[in-house]
This record gives structure tokens, C-alpha cells and sequence, in this order.
């Protein structure tokens, strides 16, 4: 069947009793079959009793989907739930039943989060090691185990044996505390054991909608199958399986997808990425994307960084490049992806401590005059969000500018009077000026050059637009620069832009620096993934059925909208050979080369 829009409404507007499960990949626009949905239920819910949940993976998918209800015409019915799987049981089945699997007859509290951290000293008998050894790592890996097939507390991550497992939830049981795990297994207990229980939850919610259903666990979906009064609307992407950690399985939403109880969709559009990225994040998967979407029609090919051993050299080239890629403002402008929090960690630490790194000839202008440091660096801040297109950002960098080169104060505190203008008069000259910066070839216009030009250019447009003299007030574009002579006629502002813009992105975007785990549900238009050694980037171009690994690669993959880039430490260009009709191989050179194009 054609992915298109009737097909889609076709999905969205089964009949209610109806249960469904559409496999959709990323870019796809499952979000927004789900809302529509989700908002046909609600339209033709007849039965006042019968109220609808959905069910999301994270809150931050909860707020979206409550965005989209509420910013178009369906109004949000109050029987109406939205939220993680976690929530819904914490509301409609441990507050009010836990009392039952208690031995004390009482309800369960909800360990809040760190609970671990304040049992260091009991975590350190169980495991029987020294207190200084016990790392954020350890304290998470115990505030999140879960239980095997056989209803055993088991560790997932593989960190912490069956038996301390087993420990560490009679400790935390006898303080009349569960965790987020305790709250799937202690549900379906709950709901197994009480068959009236359960049948009333599913009588009272006849629909509900999962999102993400290839992270459903087993326990997750041993509850959903005990809903026998209730139809499904099941999305998930087999291929985006990448948290075994926590006991899902990519088999569960297969399964569910078989299942001749179901009716079964599969959206093929990607609305998402270039033709590019979408064709190579296919050669890993049996389910095939088609490029749909208006980036469809980019030629840009996926980038894989060679011969740069050091990871800040790669991600100044990746920001280079990036400045080539028209950018839509209203979507994350780039993320830089790995594999383990480690090593994200110490990216970001290092990308911090980067921001206050000035260019030479900046820092010994900042520490000869202040004050037209202050100038310069501004000045270039407005020429840099100018070239990306942040306007508003731009103008309050050339208020910061203009006010310390006329009046040498903040531009809170201006007096205006002083010159005959008005504000209007003010921002209009700043506008006209920012203008005719961004018309210079930053690669051919030196600092001095730049400051000559600029007092002509504003003492004339002054005169010209206004009929104001202001020339003596440009005295600090007059500079004859002592002790920087030389440099003021050799650094050209490329250089100066350059460098500046990649401390706004590290100082703005710090958190675009994340694991491949975290970034998962989220896009941008460029993105860069750092591979820790070749044989790791090799393991992410494997097959995507029969290794999560190589799942982890295409989620990954799959977050960019227009630019990707790869690197690895070490990389041996023929290992790629066979991608050559969607990858390019470059240099350092490479950002140059486009520059000068």
C-alpha cells in the first residue's frame, strides 16, 4: 500500500473496537498519526464512562502530544490520561491496590530519585566492596533492577549479581518503599492475581495508545495483554530497540505485529532526512524508508572524517562545515553524539573549558583596552548570528557594541540625548551598520581595515539619514593600535568569526553533546557521531536484525535532518568502499574547499 496521506487517515480512523499496530521508522511522522488518532477516539467516544490513555515512553513525548492536542481544535476530554507507563500504574494501581501484596496491609511509597546514594554504606556490605568504589554508575544500576521471566530481581545492566539484587529489594520493601521497576512487576501481580481489579481498569479505559512499543518490557507487556476489554493502537520501530539494559526486547513488538489479532501498518515515508541519509541508513535494515520529505531533495552526501586523530580538531572541523548548511530556525541547529556516557562526559568537559580560550590577538586587545575589546568582540558576536540567521540576537549584540563605542556604557544606561537621537534613530543606524558588516569578504578584511571603514560608514550615514555629526564619538574606531600593529593588519575577521562562533555553539549548545541513548525521539539539522576506535563505528554498520549495536548505529544515523558526519580515530577508507554512492570521504581541507566554492 502507498504511504500517503489517505492511507494514513485510513489508519487513523479504524473503527474503535479495532486494535492496531503500524510499524513506524524514523522521521516518519508516527507522532502525528498517534495525535490523530488519539483525537478520533475521543471525537466518536460515545460512552461517557469509557476514557482513553495514552501511553508514552518519556514525559517529554507526554508534553508534545499534549502540545499538539491543545494547540488544534480537539479539546482534551478530563477522562482523558497521557503519560508514561509508570505513571499510569503508580495512579490507577499502586495508590489504590498495593495495600494488597503489603504484608502490613499498607500502600507503597515511590522511592524518590537517588534514593540509592543514602544507602552507600549498606551497597558496599552487599557487594562487599570499599565505599570509594561505589560510582554514579553503581547507584543507578540499583535504582534500576528489574526481574527476570521467572519473577527474580535481576540486573539488566549486568552490574550487580541475583543475589545482592535480591537484597537490595527486601531492604527497600521493608522500609515500605518500590522503585520504577517495582511498579510494572507489582502491578502485574496485582492485576494478575485480581481478576476484578483488572477487569474493571479495562473496562474503564477501552482504549488505549502505546507509543514506542519496541522499548515495551516483558512485564510492560504481560500487563497490556491481561487489558482484555480494551483495543490497542500499538507504534514502535524494531529498528530503534536499543535499551536492553532496562529488559525490553525488539521480539515483543514483532510479535505484536504478527499477530492476526492486530491490524498491521508499515509507514515508509521519511519526511525527516536528505535522500542521502535516508538511503545509507538503509543498507542496515530490511524495512525500507522512502525519502518524502522537502530535505529529500538536498544533495548532500554523508560525511566520513579521515586522517584527524583528536576530537576537538573534528568537532571544529564539523562546526566549520555546519556554517554551510542553511539551518531552519525552529529545529535544533546540531548535536554531537556517542556512544558511552564516559566519553560524553569528558567531550563536554573539555568543549567547556574551551569557551573562554580567546584568539591571541582578542586576548591581549582585552587585556590592552578593554574598552574596545569590548567593541570588537561584540561587533563580531552580531556579524555571527547575522550569518545564521538569529536576528533578534544580532541587533542586541550591535546595541552592546554601538553603546560602548559611543558612550562607553551598557545599553541600559545611554543617554541619547547626547547625540539628537532617538531610539528609533538609534536601532535604525545599528541595523543599517549591521548591514554593511555582513557585506565585507571576512576572509580579505583585516581588523584594521574593519575599524577604518566602519567610522566612515557611520559617521557618513549619520549625516546622511539624520543630519547628525556624531564623528567625535567614534573616536575608538580611530585606534592607532599599539603594541598589535601587525596583527591589527594580518588577522582577518574570518579567523576572529570563526572561533567566536564555535564558543557561542559551546557555551548555547552544551547540551547538544549527548549519548546516542539520550538522543533518541529527538533530531537536528546537522549531526556529528563520534566513534571512540574504527572497530565501534564498524559494529554500528552492521545488520540491524541480529545486533543491537548496530541498532544503537541507526538511531544514531537517524537523527539528521540535512548534514551527518562519522569519525573515528582511525579510519581505513575502503572499509566504507562499498557506501561510496552516499558517503564522502574528507580531510581537514574539506571546509576550505567549500568556503572557497
Amino acid at each position: 500500500m502507498i504511504d500517503n496521506e489517505v492511507f494514513r487517515k485510513n489508519i487513523a480512523c479504524t473503527p474503535l473496537t479495532d486494535s492496531t499496530v503500524v510499524q513506524a521508522g524514523p522521521g516518519s511522522g508516527k507522532t502525528t498519526l498517534l495525535v490523530e488518532r488519539l483525537k478520533y477516539i475521543i471525537k466518536h467516544n460515545t460512552n461517557p464512562l469509557s476514557n482513553v490513555a495514552c501511553i508514552t515512553y518519556t514525559n517529554a513525548a507526554k508534553d508534545e502530544i499534549m502540545l499538539r492536542l491543545h494547540g488544534g481544535e480537539q479539546k482534551l476530554s478530563t477522562e482523558l490520561f497521557i503519560g508514561t507507563i509508570h505513571s499510569f500504574l503508580l495512579d490507577f494501581v499502586i495508590k489504590p491496590y498495593s495495600h494488597l501484596i503489603h504484608k502490613d496491609n499498607q500502600t507503597y511509597k515511590l522511592a524518590p530519585m537517588g534514593f540509592a546514594r543514602g544507602h552507600k554504606r549498606e551497597i558496599g556490605l552487599m557487594m562487599n566492596c570499599p565505599l570509594h568504589s561505589i560510582n554514579e554508575g553503581i547507584f543507578r544500576a540499583f535504582e534500576s533492577i528489574g526481574f527476570d521471566e521467572q519473577g527474580h530481581p535481576y540486573c539488566y545492566a549486568n552490574k550487580i549479581p541475583p543475589e545482592v539484587a535480591l537484597e537490595w529489594k527486601q531492604l527497600i520493601w521493608r522500609k515500605g518503599y518500590i522503585d520504577q521497576q517495582d511498579v510494572i512487576y507489582m502491578s502485574y501481580l496485582i492485576l494478575k492475581n485480581k481478576q476484578h481489579i483488572c477487569n474493571a481498569l479495562s473496562a474503564r479505559f477501552p482504549y488505549l495508545l502505546v507509543d514506542e512499543y519496541q522499548d515495551v518490557t516483558f512485564y510492560q507487556e504481560k500487563i497490556f495483554s491481561l487489558f482484555k476489554n480494551s483495543s490497542f493502537f500499538c507504534v514502535g520501530d524494531t529498528n530503534q530497540s536499543i535499551y536492553s539494559f532496562t529488559g525490553a526486547k525488539p521480539e515483543i513488538f514483532q510479535e505484536k505485529w504478527k499477530n492476526k489479532e492486530y491490524k498491521n501498518y508499515t509507514l515508509s515515508n521519511n519526511f525527516r532526512s536528505t535522500a542521502h541519509i535516508v538511503k545509507f541508513s538503509n543498507y542496515k535494515t530490511k524495512i525500507t524508508q522512502i525519502e518524502a520529505g522537502l530535505n529529500a531533495s538536498i544533495d548532500q552526501k554523508v560525511l566520513l572524517i579521515k586522517n584527524i586523530t583528536e576530537a576537538y580538531d573534528v568537532i571544529q572541523l564539523f562546526q566549520r562545515i555546519r556554517l554551510n548548511i542553511e539551518c531552519e530556525e525552529h529545529h535544533k541547529p546540531y548535536m554531537i553524539l556517542a556512544r558511552q556516557n564516559n566519553y560524553v562526559n569528558q567531550l563536554a568537559h573539555f568543549l567547556k573549558k574551551q569557551e573562554g580560550n580567546l584568539n591571541p590577538f582578542l586576548k591581549k586587545l582585552k587585556k590592552e583596552h578593554y574598552r574596545r575589546f569590548q567593541i570588537l568582540y561584540n561587533l563580531l558576536l552580531a556579524m555571527s548570528y547575522k550569518r545564521r540567521n538569529e536576528v533578534n540576537k544580532a541587533f542586541e549584540k550591535m546595541g552592546e557594541a554601538f553603546s560602548y563605542l559611543v558612550f562607553n556604557e551598557h545599553p541600559n544606561y545611554v543617554a541619547l540625548s547626547e547625540i539628537e537621537y532617538d531610539a528609533f534613530m538609534w536601532k535604525k543606524l545599528q541595523i543599517f551598520t549591521l548591514n554593511f558588516l555582513n557585506s565585507f569578504e571576512f576572509s580579505e578584511t583585516s581588523v584594521e581595515s574593519m575599524f577604518q571603514e566602519l567610522k566612515d560608514f557611520i559617521s557618513n550615514t549619520s549625516k546622511v539619514m539624520y543630519g547628525k555629526s556624531i564623528g567625535n564619538k567614534l573616536r575608538m574606531l580611530h585606534y592607532n593600535w599599539k603594541n598589535q600593529v601587525k596583527a591589527s593588519k594580518s588577522t582577518m575577521l574570518s579567523e576572529l568569526i570563526e572561533q567566536i562562533e564555535l564558543q557561542v555553539d559551546f557555551s548555547e549548545n552544551t547540551e547538544s553533546v549527548m549519548s546516542i541513548h539520550s538522543a533518541k525521539g529527538q533530531e537536528a539539522e546537522c549531526v556529528l557521531i563520534m566513534a571512540e576506535s574504527e572497530s565501534q563505528l564498524m559494529e554500528w554498520f552492521e545488520d540491524n536484525l541480529n545486533s543491537e549495536e548496530a541498532r544503537v548505529g541507526y538511531v544514531a544515523f537517524s537523527r539528521a535532518r540535512k548534514l551527518l558526519c562519522l569519525w573515528a580515530p582511525t579510519i581505513h577508507e575502503n572499509n566504507f568502499a562499498h557506501l561510496h554512492q552516499h558517503v564522502m570521504c574528507i580531510d581537514d581541507t574539506y571546509a576550505i574547499q567549500t568556503e572557497d566554492a
